[in-house]
């Protein structure tokens, strides 16, 4: 999620930013995603690297270790060899790209990092490191150190090869890193060569949900990240993108959203028609694809944190695409799931009447005139090949 997205005008970095960041963060910490194993977590743990929020700095913040650092910061290394990470990927996908964030680490950056991944089924044969406490302060034993390179990372897949960063600084602080690979990844090795800190690690990428494990007329949010449901435009997205609405639980704040500029064609009187719905000159959509193709038998909309920028009604419709064609929404047969329905604000809607039990595997929200909304579910039963 990005819990910042247009709050102010987007910086020379934001605008460089790659496409493939509207993706799903794999490695999100509200996913699950779990630290393994660190060899040094001196000054910050290695666990704030998944945190999704963006980095903070107080200069005057000490502690016992020294400067507190939102980030994973290891010691000065007096020793031989370098420091590294394992984690575990709460949403197990195939990584398209990764965003370094190296904020507030100004002169104590990592200056290279290599990442590396694997596809592993069920655990790692290591102790769980988030059940020992607190790292920060400490650094792996010896013990420690021998189980971790028993399980064999070093000789994972390379992701992203041996890469410079630059330092915090707000117009160097970002670095994009793109992969090649198709192999899913459940479990990720960081490389920092050879020590200091980072601030964020954004692991970018498509989920890979195992159907096959599906029982049949189970009701399914087919749309949601966890199984693959991806926001994939959107006509604005000022403050938030739509993959936000599709996330775990519910909403954090109102940044934890999808939500839109206000219309800049509103007419300087708003009147209603004669069906009582606001007369407008236009509306803000967004596309999901769903994580497989199925049937939507309800659709829920929660206006949650929205209290004076909800929308005042949504539309929803849906479109069966063949899989693998591309897909282009003006191309798209659009059927009507939901017609034009009135929201409130900072409330939960659940609508379990759909006008169509055809399958789809496209759903289109269309928001009247324009606001936010914080999570968009669509229940349902994935579709076999006999259905669709």
């Amino acid at each position: 999620s990005d819990f910042s997205a247009g709050m102010q005008r987007p910086s020379q970095l934001e605008v460089l930013a790659p496409e493939w960041v509207n993706l799903p963060q794999l490695n999100a910490a509200r996913t699950g995603t779990r630290v393994l194993f660190a060899t040094d977590e001196w000054f910050a743990e290695a666990g704030n690297l998944n945190r999704e929020e963006p980095p903070t700095f107080d200069e005057d913040a000490f502690d016992t270790h020294g400067k507190v650092m939102d980030g994973w910061e290891s010691r000065r290394k007096r020793t031989a060899g370098h420091d590294w990470c394992l984690m575990k990927l709460g949403l197990p996908g195939v990584v398209v790209g990764f965003e370094v964030d190296t904020s507030f680490f100004t002169g104590n950056q990592v200056p290279r990092i290599s990442i590396q991944g694997a596809n592993i089924q069920g655990d790692l044969a290591i102790a769980p490191w988030d059940a020992k406490g607190t790292r920060k302060g400490t650094k792996a034993s010896d013990e420690e150190v021998a189980e971790a390179n028993a399980l064999g990372s070093k000789q994972w897949e390379e992701l992203v090869p041996m890469s410079p960063l630059k330092p915090g600084y707000a117009d160097t602080c970002r670095h994009w890193f793109a992969v090649s690979s198709t192999v899913k990844v459940t479990h990720l090795r960081i490389n920092y060569w050879p020590d200091g800190g980072v601030a964020r690690l954004r692991c970018f990428g498509r989920v890979q949900k195992d159907w096959s494990t599906y029982q049949g007329g189970q009701l399914v949010d087919l749309a949601a990240t966890v199984n693959g449901g991806l926001g994939l435009m959107a006509s604005n997205s000022h403050y938030g993108r739509p993959q936000n609405m599709l996330s775990t639980g519910p909403s954090v704040n109102m940044g934890d959203g999808w939500e839109t500029a206000r219309n800049p064609n509103r007419p300087p009187e708003f009147k209603l028609t004669p069906e009582g719905m606001m007369e407008l000159p236009g509306f803000d959509w967004c596309c999901i694809q769903l994580g497989t193709p199925g049937v939507v038998t309800i659709a829920e909309v929660d206006t949650m944190h929205f209290k004076g920028n909800y929308p005042e009604s949504c539309l929803i419709e849906g479109a069966l695409v063949a899989p693998g064609a591309p897909f282009n929404p003006d191309q798209a047969t659009w059927t009507t799931l939901l017609p034009r329905t009135r929201l409130t604000a900072n409330s939960a809607h659940k609508f379990d009447k759909l006008l169509s039990a055809a399958a789809v595997s496209h759903v289109r929200l269309s928001i009247y005139p324009d606001g936010g909304v914080a999570r968009l579910r669509f229940w349902g039963t994935p579709s076999t090949k006999s259905n669709l």
